[in-house]
Formats: C-alpha cells, structure tokens, sequence
C-alpha cells in the first residue's frame, strides 16, 4: 500500500470516501469487492480517530433482550459471527462474568432466564466459525465463583453470578486497517493525511472534492460520482465544507468517551462486570494489562478542539473505583487514555443515549445529489451498515447492486484453513534468530502476511533486533509499516501499525530507535527526528487541568 497521490488526482472513481475509521474502511472495502472503483482518504491516519477508543469487544446483542429488540440482537449476532469468520487471527473468543444481586433487574433467575433466551436467540452463533471461534452457552454460578472469578467488586449483596462468552478483538487497529489494506488489494486507493477543503459541483449534484495534503500542502481535486461522508464526529463540520449553508439531517450531538488502559495486571482471564450509578462498566483483560471502559459524557463543543479534562478524566477513574473498589487506581495508573466522540440522540446533558441505529442519509432528500453521510458507533455493526451504504451507492448510480460477500470474504491476511492449523504450521516453520514467540506474535498480528516480515528479518540481521529490552518489537515491523503500510508520522508506526505503544508508553529507547529506522526511510532531519518523537510522547499526555 504506497501513498501515491497521483492515482488519487488522475483518476475519476465511482466512489470517494471521506474517512477510514471502521465505517469508512468497511464501505471502502465492501464497494471494492463489489466492482467499483474506490478513493478513501483520512485527514489523519487510518483509524486515528473515534476508531481509536475502544473497548476491544465485539458484541453479540444481549443488551438488546432488556428492550425486546430481537432483530437487533439477530443482526448483532450475525455481524459477531462474521468478524469472526473473516479475521479470525484478530478475533477470539472472551468470556464475561457479571455478578447478581437480590434486586429484581440483576436477581439470578431474572438473568439467567435472560441469557438463556439469549443463548436459544443465538443458536447460529458458532455456525461456519473457526474452531478456536466456538463461544459456550451461558452458565450462572454461584457466589464464591463469581468472586473468585471476578476479585474487584464488592462482595456486599452479591448472590451469585452469570457468565457468557462475546469476542474481543486482539488488535482493533490492526482490524481497521486490515479493511483498507483489503480494499486497495481489490484496486483502492488509499491515502491518509489527506484532508477535503471543498467540493466540485455542477449545480445540486458532487462530482468530486478538493483536497489538501497536509504532508506537503499541495492542493489538488479528486474526481468521483459518489461521495460518501464518514468523517465521524467530524460528518457536519464536513458538510458545512462541502456545502456551506446545507441544512443537514446527521445527528449533531455528541457523547465523549472514554476508555483507560491501566497498569493493573488482570488475575484471570475474565472481562468483569462492575456496577456504577446503575450502569455497567467493564474491566478487560488486554495484552497484560486492564483495560476499562466504557465513560460517557455529553459534548456540545467543536469537534476540532475536543479533547477530555483532567477532571473528565478523574470523574471517570472515581467511577471506575467505585464499580472496583479492588482496583484501587489513580492517575499514576493509567497508560493509555482512549478517547472519541460518538453521535447520540440525547435529548439533554444529563442523560446520554447513543445511536441504536447506524443512519446512512441520502441527501438526494435534501435536495444535493451523489453525497451520502454515514455515522455509527459500534465496531460490531461496521460491515452491516457499509453493505447498506454500498447498496445505496449503487442506487446512485444507476446500477444494480451485486451480492454483498463482505459477511464471508476473509480479510487480507486470513486466507488460511482455521486457526489452530494456522498457528501450528507457523511453530514449526524455521526462521533463523527468530524466536517462536515473535513468530506467533506476527501471526496473530499480521496474518499470513507475516511471512513477509519473516522474509525480511531472515535477509537483514539487523531488522531482527527489538527496539528496546523492554519492547519486543522488531526493527523490521517499524519498516515494513513505512514501505508497505503507509506509515508517516510515528505514532502511525507505534500506536496503529504494530503494538509497540498500542498499550502504553513503550520506553524512549523503543522510540528512539523506531524513529531512527522511519528517519531512515523518510528522510527525516534530526529536527523532524525530535519532532516526531516530541509527538509520539505527547500521544500519552493526561491533562494536568
């Protein structure tokens, strides 16, 4: 995947789509697939923005049993399944445990009742799945089991517990960026840091975009029948660029959330539910460390601006030890703050409600032609709400719309048998000075892609070296994401490429020497070196105010 912004200016495409965060990385695949020809740009990286906050989970609908919505739940389970089924190396298999109490919302025979119609709700979820993909029926347990398994509540009123199994996704960027990669395999272009200035118009209908490199501050246009905005929280500051003075129908109120990575090491291997003012919040298990989430507060700000307080940050940290008082954290403890903003349909600040539904706006009913605006919220439903947009494009124009087959065409990196087989033939392969753990690493990350990073540390001895004592990433995963994954700024490299910083700060050793191999390869000057480290530090700032 090289960044050739020529392909960009010199072709006229079916479709543009303006932002690659999971919703418009999946319509940029799923229009790929189906024959059209595809632009996606990102005024950032890949991924950077509200894709960036995560909780890791994939969700199979339970929650939707608690309002009767039963096709929600049907659609949730499906899109788990196919997550599961073109990404297995990025995906597995998580197993929950929620305490119960004496309360008739969480009562033990109310919840079990509950997953039990859940789990009759879901009897396809394991169908045409990986083996390692199977997820188990729900249990109760009793109360030593649950505060066996879940040590961070409090004990008081506990009566037992319920257990189910969702999925947790290993590297959610690495999944974001595996739809662009797929998407540019089927004749994409892609181009990051790319920001839309304006649009081309002839009367009410868009025919392309302005836009701006903000590497070098070239301008130029990009020529397409069909815009789509997927901009995310940035949709109606988008909007007002294309169309200044449109009245649009996207939402325009905003949630900020927020997820933490903490030091705490996790006992088990258990995403445990804690209880807070009513609601839910999670503590996962992820790469050694606890990730927890998910806060919510109302944001009527400018997107461009937006970043959480320090006593945003502290409110959530309280809140988090009062639904685990066993974990006892403060500021000190957290390594990694995960932020985004996400459209709500809140009708006031003090109650926040997200979008259930994923909208895709025609603006054909708002009188502009060939634009279309898709906001959502959910990695889960990403794939579903692309196959609706795409189904739209084409009704644009003017062609029928072939088969969607994103639910079971692998990503790039997963054309493999299953998984099991997959790890094991990559256990016995022999790559000299390549350690099994690296190897397997690779694999779970890259797919059967990391042959080609196996490749190059087997041809270069140097590129077999970590970054650091204390990080175990490879010198050759730094240049392979510049040469063949378009990475331009190092926290492209370190937080969204590989997982050198994707849990934490992984030591200015590891970032010096990340930085030395994209000097290297960009062409950096030590001032630009300085810079771009000043930068990646800045990724782990916490406000002091």
């Amino acid at each position: 995947m090289q960044r050739n912004l020529r392909r960009l200016s010199d072709t006229t495409f079916d479709l543009i789509v303006i932002g690659a965060g999971i919703y418009g990385a999946t319509i940029a695949w799923d229009a790929a697939l189906r024959g059209l020809s595809v632009a996606i740009i990102d005024r950032s990286d890949f991924g950077s923005g509200t894709s960036f906050n995560s909780l890791k989970t994939i969700h199979g609908g339970v929650r939707e049993l608690q309002s009767g919505n039963v096709l929600a739940l049907r659609q949730f389970v499906r899109e788990r399944r196919s997550l599961s089924r073109i990404a297995p190396h990025l995906i597995r298999p998580l197993a929950f445990i929620m305490p119960t109490y004496g309360h008739i919302s969480r009562h033990r025979k109310v919840l079990q009742l509950g997953f039990a119609l859940n789990d009759l709700l879901a009897f396809d979820r394991n169908f045409h799945t990986d083996p390692l993909q199977q997820l188990p029926p729900s249990r109760l347990v009793s109360r030593e089991e649950c505060l066996l398994l879940n040590p961070l509540i409090d004990p008081d009123g506990v009566t037992g517990g319920i257990e189910w199994h969702d999925c947790q996704m290993r590297n959610s960027d690495r999944l974001n960026l595996s739809f662009v990669l797929s998407a540019v395999t089927q004749g994409a272009v892609a181009a990051n840091y790319v920001e839309c200035i304006g649009a081309l118009k002839r009367g009410q209908r868009i025919e392309g975009i302005s836009v701006r490199d903000r590497v070098d501050g070239t301008r130029f246009d990009v020529r397409g029948r069909v815009v789509v905005n997927g901009a995310g929280p940035w949709s109606v500051e988008l909007l007002n660029t294309l169309i200044p003075g449109f009245k649009h129908t996207v939402p325009r109120l905003f949630s900020c959330a927020m997820n933490v990575l903490l030091s705490n090491p996790m006992e088990g291997k258990h995403a445990l539910g804690g209880t807070v003012s009513s609601r839910l919040l999670f503590a996962v298990p992820w790469r050694g460390f606890t990730l927890v989430g998910t806060s919510h507060d109302s944001f009527n700000g400018p997107t461009g601006g937006f970043s959480p307080t320090r006593a945003n940050i502290e409110r959530f940290l309280d809140e988090i030890n009062i639904a685990f008082p066993h974990l006892n954290i403060t500021v000190d403890n957290v390594r990694l703050l995960h932020r985004g903003l996400l459209p709500t349909d809140s009708a006031n600040n003090t109650i926040i409600k997200l979008l259930k539904q994923s909208p895709v706006v025609d603006h054909r009913a708002n009188g502009v032609d060939g634009l279309l605006s898709v906001l959502g919220v959910r990695y889960t439903t990403a794939r579903h709400t692309a196959q609706n947009a795409v189904d739209v494009v084409f009704s644009l124009l003017g062609r029928r719309s072939p088969t969607c087959t994103t639910d079971t065409t692998p990503l790039v990196g997963a054309d493999f048998d299953n998984l099991a087989d997959f790890l094991k033939g990559t256990e016995q392969q022999e790559t000299a000075g390549v350690r099994k753990e690296t190897q397997k690493r690779l694999a779970l990350s890259y797919g059967t892609n990391h042959s080609q990073l196996l490749s190059a540390i087997s041809t270069h001895l140097t590129d077999r070296m970590e970054l650091s004592s204390a990080c175990q990433i490879t010198r050759a995963e730094i240049r392979h994401a510049v040469k063949s994954e378009m990475a331009v700024h190092l926290t492209d490299a370190i937080l969204r490429r590989t997982e050198a910083g994707s849990a934490g700060h992984p030591g200015n050793d590891a970032l010096r020497a990340a930085a030395s191999i994209m000097s290297e390869e960009l062409n950096w000057s030590p001032t630009r070196t300085e810079e771009e480290i000043i930068d990646a530090q800045h990724a782990y700032f916490i406000p002091s105010v």
